[in-house]
C-alpha cells in the first residue's frame, strides 16, 4: 500500500465507527471510571459558597424643586460607587470582619491585606437601571449581596452591610447638602460684596464726573447757553454804564473850569475900587461906598450855598464804576462756569465709557447674584429635606435573603460530566488508536482503496483478542495483523 493509496484510500465511515466502539467497549470504562473519579473529587473538594443579597431602591424626593437648581442631582452610580469605597475601606472592611468573625482559616494562613482583598471581592453591587436594554439608563435600584460559606454569616453580613449602606447615604446625602448651601452662601455673599463696591465706585464716577455724565449732558448744554447769553448782557450793561461814567466826567470837568457863583461881583467891585483909589484918596466918600461895596460883596461870596451837583456825579460814577466792578467779578464767575462746563462736555465720553463698564458689570454680577441666591434657597430646601429624611434617599425593597442553596455546580451536573467527558475521552482513544494503527475498517475503505468491490464478506463469529496483536509484532515493530482482524470481517477479492 503506497502513501497516496493511504492518502486517498483509507477512511472511516459512521458504520465503521459504530462497529470500532462496539469492538472497543471496554476500552470506555476505564475513562468513564476515571472521570467518575475526578467527579466525586470535584464534589468533595468543593466548598459550598453561599451568597446573600438584598435589593435596596433610589427613592426619589417627596418634595421636586425647581428643574435644573436641585443640588442633589448627582448621578447615582457615582454615588453608589463613593458609598461602595467607604464601606470596603480597610478600617470598615476589618470592623466586620472582626465582628462576625470571618475567614477564621485565612487569617490564620495568610496576610491581613490579602483577607480584606477576597472579602472585598465577596461583596457584590449590581446597577438596576430604569432601561434594563440600555446600559446608559438612570439607575433606579441596586443589589447588594455578600458571598460565604456559612448561609447564616452571608445573611447576617449582607444585614450589617444594607445598614452600612443606607448610614452612609444619609450622611453623604446631608453632608452633600449642607455642603452645597453653605457653599453658595459664602459665594452670594461675595457677590453682594462685589455689589457694594460696585455701587461705591459708581458713586465715586459719578461725583468725579459730575456735570459730565449722559443724563447731565442735556442739562450742561442749556445750562453752558445760559451762561453765554449772561456774560453778553454782562458785556452790555457794563459797556452801557462806562459810556454813562464818561459823560458824567465831561460834565463834572466843565462844572469845574466855571467860576463859582458870586465871584464875578468881587472881582467887579474890586475893579471898580481899585479905579476910584487910583484918581481920588482914601477919605473920598466914592473910595469908601467902593470899598464898602467889595466888602458886602466879599460876605455874599463867603455866604453862598456850594453848587452840589459835582458831588451828586462824582457819586453817580463811583456807583457806576462800583457796578461795573461788580459785573465784572460776575462775568469771570460766569466765564469760569462756562469753562468748567466745556471741560466737564469734553469728559463726557470718557465718563459714559467708565459708567457704562461699571454698569455692565454690576449687571452681570446682579444676574449671578439672584441666579445663585434662587440656588441658595434651594440647596437650604434640599439640606433641610435630607435632615428630615425626605430628600432622595435608598429604601430597601427586599430585605437580606437566607441562602438555601450553595453556589457553584451541582453533584449531579459534576456526576454526569466526569461521566461523558470520560466516555468522550474514550472514544477519542479508540477511534485515536484505530486510525494510527492503519486498519481496513470496513468494505466501504476497501472499495475505495481498490476501486473494485469485495467478492463476498465473510462474518468472524470469534472476538479476537489484542493479546496476539500486540505479542505479533515483527522485529520492523509493525503489527502484523491476525486472521480475523480487518475490521470483525474477512473479504475476498
Amino acid at each position: 500500500m503506497t502513501a497516496q493509496q493511504t492518502a486517498d484510500g483509507l477512511g472511516i465511515y459512521p458504520r465503521e465507527i459504530l462497529a470500532i466502539l462496539f469492538r472497543r467497549r471496554y476500552w470506555l470504562l476505564l475513562p468513564v471510571l476515571v472521570g467518575l473519579i475526578g467527579a466525586v473529587g470535584a464534589i468533595v473538594m468543593q466548598r459550598p459558597m453561599y451568597k446573600s443579597q438584598a435589593t435596596l431602591l433610589i427613592d426619589s424626593a417627596q418634595i421636586v424643586l425647581g428643574p435644573g437648581t436641585t443640588p442633589l442631582s448627582s448621578i447615582a452610580n457615582e454615588r453608589i460607587a463613593k458609598i461602595r469605597q467607604q464601606v470596603v475601606s480597610r478600617d470598615s472592611l476589618s470592623a466586620l470582619i472582626r465582628e462576625n468573625g470571618l475567614y477564621p482559616k485565612e487569617r490564620a494562613a495568610m496576610e491581613f491585606e490579602n483577607v480584606l482583598a477576597i472579602a472585598r471581592s465577596a461583596i457584590g453591587v449590581d446597577l438596576v437601571g430604569a432601561n434594563q436594554n440600555n446600559n446608559n439608563g438612570s439607575t433606579i435600584a441596586f443589589t447588594l449581596s455578600f458571598t460565604y460559606q456559612d448561609a447564616g454569616k452571608a445573611r447576617a453580613v449582607t444585614e450589617r452591610l444594607t445598614k452600612q449602606f443606607l448610614v452612609e447615604d444619609k450622611r453623604f446625602r446631608t453632608q452633600q447638602a449642607e455642603g452645597t448651601a453653605t457653599f453658595l452662601g459664602r459665594r452670594a455673599e461675595e457677590l453682594r460684596r462685589q455689589l457694594s463696591e460696585l455701587e461705591e465706585k459708581r458713586r465715586g464716577v459719578e461725583a468725579r464726573y459730575a456735570g459730565a455724565l449722559p443724563s447731565h449732558i442735556a442739562l450742561s448744554a442749556q445750562s453752558g447757553a445760559a451762561l453765554r447769553a449772561e456774560v453778553s448782557r454782562i458785556d452790555a450793561e457794563s459797556q452801557g454804564i462806562a459810556q454813562q461814567n464818561g459823560i458824567l466826567v465831561t460834565t463834572i470837568r466843565s462844572a469845574q473850569q466855571a467860576p463859582p457863583p458870586g465871584q464875578e461881583a468881587v472881582r467887579r467891585a474890586e475893579e471898580k475900587l481899585n479905579q476910584l483909589e487910583a484918581v481920588y484918596s482914601d477919605d473920598y466918600p466914592g473910595v469908601v461906598a467902593a470899598r464898602a461895596a467889595l466888602a458886602r460883596e466879599q460876605a455874599a461870596a463867603r455866604r453862598a450855598q456850594p453848587d452840589g451837583r459835582a458831588d451828586v456825579i462824582e457819586a453817580e460814577i463811583a456807583s457806576g464804576r462800583a457796578r461795573i466792578d461788580m459785573l465784572a467779578a460776575r462775568r469771570s464767575e460766569l466765564v469760569a462756569a462756562i469753562a468748567d462746563l466745556d471741560h466737564r462736555s469734553a469728559q463726557a465720553p470718557q465718563a459714559a465709557y467708565e459708567l457704562n463698564m461699571i454698569e455692565r458689570e454690576y449687571d452681570n454680577i446682579k444676574r449671578q447674584y439672584e441666579a445663585l441666591r434662587e440656588k441658595q434657597l434651594d440647596a437650604q430646601v434640599a439640606a433641610n429635606l435630607q435632615s428630615e429624611d425626605k430628600g432622595e434617599r435608598f429604601s430597601v425593597v427586599d430585605e437580606p435573603s437566607m441562602p438555601h442553596e450553595s453556589l457553584g455546580t451541582k453533584p449531579m451536573i459534576l456526576l454526569l460530566m466526569g461521566v461523558f467527558g470520560g466516555g468522550g475521552a474514550g472514544v477519542a482513544l479508540a477511534l485515536g488508536f484505530e486510525l494510527l494503527r492503519g486498519t481496513i475498517h470496513g468494505e466501504e475503505t476497501l472499495t475505495k482503496l481498490l476501486k473494485a468491490p469485495p467478492l463476498g464478506v465473510v462474518p468472524v463469529t470469534r472476538q479476537p483478542s489484542v493479546l496476539p496483536w500486540f505479542f505479533g509484532r515483527n522485529k520492523t515493530g509493525r503489527a502484523t495483523a491476525p486472521a480475523g482482524m480487518m475490521g470483525g470481517k474477512r473479504y475476498a477479492g
